[in-house]
């Protein structure tokens, strides 16, 4: 980040991912899923809610 001359983090790029997701209008469970809230998600969501790759993939091709 010096040599570029940037102040942002690896962590930034999260934060701009997700609002990119949300603004695709894709699911918010399916955007947990995808970055790993664990703690994010209700109990029921994380045990419950299945969703294959290409669901995941998809979501993904949105942005």
């Amino acid at each position: 980040m010096k040599q570029l001359n940037m102040k942002h983090t690896p962590h930034d790029t999260r934060h701009t991912f997700i609002s990119l997701l949300a603004k695709a209008d894709v699911n918010p469970t399916t955007i947990k899923k995808i970055v790993g809230h664990k703690g994010a998600m209700s109990l029921t969501k994380k045990v419950y809610t299945h969703m294959d790759y290409q669901t995941l993939l998809d979501a993904i091709n949105k942005i």
